[in-house]
């Protein structure tokens, strides 16, 4: 098992929690961990699907922070 510390900011973590969520993932909340930047703590066992699910949140995110700017 392999604990994953992931840094998001605070704006993007409800598309984080559901793409983790739907992705069959649990993770401990680690709250602010400085201005805007949430950690998240995901422990699994193929980093390499975790990498998908978090590439598809990063990139959810990005799109929507680009139609706010």
């Amino acid at each position: 098992m392999t604990r994953a510390i992931i840094c998001v900011e605070d704006g993007a973590f409800p598309i984080f929690d559901r793409h983790l969520s739907q992705g069959g993932y649990t993770f401990e909340d680690l709250g602010i961990l400085e201005a805007n930047v949430r950690g998240l703590a995901v422990v699994t066992t193929n980093t390499e699907a975790l990498g998908v699910v978090l590439s598809k949140a990063l990139c959810e995110a990005n799109q929507i922070r680009g139609t706010l700017q």
